[in-house]
């Protein structure tokens, strides 16, 4: 028996959808939106609300695939218009392909403004700015905004942008615009026409085919979705990629990328989504105080991130380090799963309103960094560089004003008992380290990225930031001189470091030394949450609540759902 469905009918969308401006959330069984509506809700920076409340969020889970393979030991329901329309209860795997596959149409602006999103003086400004510059500017608007309990909670911004082209050939405008006007810049990709195809999923001699999008669910209550070869590794300091199978809860649909082929998308609640998150982030036997500040510390993350990244994908996040690393079910632990459970709902706030941006890190080294030091743009009020260690103890004391070239040498002499980050049996080899390099070594490393160096003679700190931390860096050559700066950047051309707050000495003839060692403290940005300051800080009896004020200025806590 051969079955062939070709389903353009009309049904719900999974959970509430949001309105455009203020979202509100409401449960539906059943409405008029069509495969093409819903889409759109897929390409839309609107998130939606499960029936218990909870948010729900769209995340990437494999992209760039010509088939996907799904499973589920108790069987699969196959939904080709989303929950609510036609179903089908049949086979327990299935195989997607794509055909009559379409690129998507992107188009890419120069971003020559950033602004909040009430800034409207400024947003008119900058638009007659560039239009006597002769460009004909267009404002964006990015972001969400949700109201709860007469709140209003708007992380939108306002971009404009100038001289358009098809994507790729953005960033090298871009690149153009910024050395002519010495201004900051970014791109802005626009989506012009989405990509399309019929997606056909088979089972045995089942075969199922919709325009653009089919979704699966696991039969059984409360089961898992199966997702072969996914694609692991490479991100951050992994050089190789791995394949794996895993499990997913919520559902998921298999839709066509940008790129023209086929991407598997996983709607799941935030909670569920966090429960495996979490335990990968922070030590599950920490104390528990610092166990519920890291779920909000991630919640906030995961929310605050929503409508600002992939403006042209059918989804929210994606599952790597750019947005959030997540691994699917099987990854909770207990305790962590409590701690979410326990803060369910609950979010940083700035003091004027709006999510904070709520960055961590593993270890600080006993020292936080500003935001921009680290990546550029605005100084976050709530991302302040500062000691971490109690009030008015030695450490607070001592390095009051920051740390720089005069006091470094004190301050990498300085013992873990005194802060946070360095009194608890977690800061091995995190909250102080050496690394050596061999200048062969090095010297082959940076001529990987900037060629034409020679040999490595000094790597010579120019700036740092509050913390200590090398900002930019000249690196003399045999044959030139170069300044590096960014910090993933020079942590990887150094070797791997683990952070860039170290002080470097040469080891033999200093016209043509031997080796490179860097003393160092921390492990990772230093922006934010000291993951390993916060289990310090807990151990010393410290709330989540009082966790969380230490390393995000000014902020509050707020129920969210």
């Amino acid at each position: 028996m051969h079955l062939r469905f070709n389903v353009l009918g009309r049904a719900a969308f999974f959970g509430a959808l949001f309105g455009a401006v203020l979202a509100v959330g409401y449960n539906a069984a059943a409405d008029e939106t069509s495969t093409g509506d819903k889409l759109r809700i897929l390409y839309s920076n609107r998130f939606t609300f499960t029936s218990t409340g909870v948010p729900l969020v769209t995340i990437e889970l494999a992209s760039h695939r010509n088939t996907i393979e799904l499973s589920s030991k108790g069987g699969m329901v196959v939904m080709p218009d989303g929950e609510g329309g036609p179903t089908m209860r049949a086979g327990s795997s299935w195989r997607i392909r794509l055909t009559n596959a379409k690129r998507a149409v992107i188009r890419e602006w120069t971003v020559v403004a950033r602004l909040t999103a009430d800034d409207h003086v400024g947003a008119s400004a900058a638009i007659k700015k560039w239009r006597r510059r002769g460009y004909k500017p267009q404002q964006f608007e990015i972001g969400t905004v949700f109201g709860i309990e007469g709140e209003v909670i708007d992380s939108r911004e306002l971009l404009i942008g100038v001289s358009p082209v098809r994507a790729p050939h953005g960033r090298r405008r871009e690149r153009r615009i910024a050395r002519k006007y010495n201004v900051k810049t970014s791109v802005y990709p626009q989506l012009v026409k989405r990509p399309a195809g019929t997606v056909i999923a088979t089972n045995g001699a089942v075969t199922i085919t919709n325009p653009s999008v089919i979704w699966f669910a696991a039969a059984k209550r409360n089961g898992t979705l199966t997702l072969h070869n996914v694609t692991v590794g490479g991100g951050g300091s992994q050089l190789r990629t791995s394949h794996t199978n895993r499990r997913y809860f919520g559902m998921i649909c298999v839709t066509v990328g940008t790129d023209g082929k086929l991407v598997a998308v996983n709607a799941v609640p935030a909670d569920k989504l966090l429960a495996g998150l979490v335990p990968a982030e922070i030590f599950p036997v920490a104390p528990y105080p610092a166990l519920e500040a890291q779920a909000i510390a991630a919640r906030t993350e995961l929310l605050q991130k929503i409508g600002t990244r992939h403006y042209t994908d059918p989804y929210l996040l994606c599952s790597n380090q750019h947005c959030q690393v997540y691994s699917g079910a099987g990854h909770e632990h207990p305790r962590t799963t409590r701690a979410v459970h326990n803060t369910r709902g609950q979010v940083l706030l700035r003091g004027t309103g709006g999510l904070v941006d709520a960055r961590y890190s593993a270890a600080c080294g006993g020292y936080s960094e500003h935001n921009e030091k680290i990546w550029g743009g605005a100084p976050d009020p709530a991302l302040r560089g500062h000691i971490d260690a109690p009030r008015g103890g030695r450490a607070a004391r001592q390095f009051a004003h920051g740390i720089n070239e005069r006091n470094l040498d004190a301050f990498l002499a300085l013992p873990g008992k005194y802060t946070y980050c360095g009194s608890t049996r977690y800061a091995k080899n995190r909250y102080r380290w050496t690394k050596r390099i061999g200048a062969d070594a090095l010297s082959r490393r940076v001529a990987a990225k900037h060629p034409g160096v020679g040999r490595v003679v000094a790597i010579e700190p120019l700036k740092r930031g509050v913390s200590g931390r090398v900002i930019r860096a000249r690196i003399r050559g045999s044959q030139r001189t170069i300044v590096v700066t960014g910090d993933v950047h020079m942590r990887r051309l150094f070797g791997g470091l683990r952070s860039t707050l170290f002080k470097v000495t040469t080891v033999g003839d200093a016209s043509r030394p031997s080796a490179f060692v860097f003393r160092g403290a921390g492990f990772g940005h230093g922006v934010g949450m000291c993951q390993i300051g916060a289990i310090g800080m807990a151990k010393k009896g410290n709330s989540y609540s009082a966790i969380l004020q230490h390393y995000y200025v000014g902020s509050r806590l707020r129920r969210l759902y």
